[in-house]
């Protein structure tokens, strides 16, 4: 198990898992999303090949339209 930090909150998830996949497991709507893992914006093109590692911090944006 590995634990990270999602959205704030403390979290142990069964490795490998990249971006894509903790989304999923978190149920997250991947659109119009922004993720940072340790503070480093990681685009979409990314998240399928970027490992989410013990320790991690991750932070998940929703776009929001207003005006």
């Amino acid at each position: 198990m590995i634990c990270i930090e999602f959205n704030g909150q403390a979290t142990e998830l069964k490795p490998p898992l990249n971006i894509e996949q903790l989304l999923a497991q978190q149920a997250q709507n991947s659109e119009g999303v922004a993720v940072v893992l340790n503070g480093n914006i990681i685009t979409r093109s990314e998240w399928a090949n970027t490992e989410i590692l013990d320790q991690a911090k991750v932070r998940v944006f929703r776009a929001i339209a207003g005006g």
